[in-house]
């Protein structure tokens, strides 16, 4: 295993692991590159006052620990920023907080609620094909926006809407808003995830899925990074090996990873020779 670039810890609401726990097994696991990006959310999410402080909290910590441990692994400092737009003042506040290592940017509503509250199994077709389409919306807003380095899990309510409910979702009508982000993102130079959390829930599927990967690649979209997006230490990288394998077979040969906000590359081909290039 390469790198997991997308992990949370105690200082995430939905957390439920220590800052020191997290980074030693991330040591135990072997990977090269591992990212704590705990959660910043612009709607729905904790108070600004507790932002700041855990916030603060997350990044001190990773800084501490990596100046008192040698390890073969780089433990990065971040922040996952959901809905940005919601609050630009705010977003830009938290951008200054701490010198990140990386920012990655989310979407998590369509401008209600996290999907993850959403009981699919009440509402029609119709409401959710209107909520999927402000959704995609919404990640072209914040996309354009761009502030960040890396965009997370662009599909994301796929895992409730489909994985936990069952509901059936034609991509297809989503696809020219699903163009339209990616040639933002190709444009601006910033990192489409692949989040591996669906391969450990319902959905049983990477985020985006391989389909979407493909499409992102035959539009010349190269930058890639991979992310756990665990909250609990068992399945910390959990798929990374799978999900490495399928992107060597779409074409991609390098993933992505950020120190100082600077983009670095670890050749794919690496995961097999059992090379450390960090």
């Amino acid at each position: 295993m390469l790198i997991d670039c997308h992990n949370h810890s105690l200082h995430s609401f939905d957390g439920q692991e220590k800052v020191p726990d997290v980074l030693e097994n991330a040591e135990k696991l072997g990977l090269r590159v591992f990212a704590l990006t705990d959660h910043c959310d612009m709607i729905g999410g904790a108070d600004p006052d507790t932002l700041r402080r855990e916030i603060a909290a997350s990044v001190d910590e990773v800084v501490c620990w990596r100046e008192s441990h040698r390890t073969n692994c780089r433990m990065l400092c971040g922040i996952e920023l959901g809905d940005p737009q919601e609050n630009l003042p705010l977003a830009q506040e938290m951008l200054a907080l701490r010198p990140y290592d990386v920012v990655i940017g989310s979407v998590h509503t369509d401008g209600n609620e996290d999907y993850y509250f959403g009981r699919y199994d009440q509402m029609r077709d119709e409401e959710i094909d209107a909520s999927l389409t402000r959704y995609y919306q919404r990640q072209i807003e914040a996309a354009k926006w761009g502030q960040f380095d890396v965009l997370a899990h662009i599909t994301y309510p796929l895992r409730y809407v489909v994985g936990d409910y069952g509901r059936k979702v034609q991509m297809e009508r989503y696809l020219p808003l699903i163009d339209t982000l990616f040639d933002i993102i190709i444009e601006k130079g910033i990192v489409l995830e692949v989040n591996t959390s669906g391969l450990r829930q319902k959905i049983g599927d990477t985020l985006p899925n391989e389909a979407l990967l493909r499409r992102y690649y035959a539009r010349g979209g190269r930058l890639i990074t991979l992310g756990s997006d665990a909250h609990t230490i068992p399945v910390m990288a959990y798929g990374m090996d799978r999900t490495e394998e399928l992107l060597r077979q779409i074409g991609f040969t390098e993933v992505c990873w950020f120190a100082h906000r600077k983009m670095h590359k670890i050749p794919l081909i690496s995961s097999l020779l059992d090379e450390n290039p960090v």
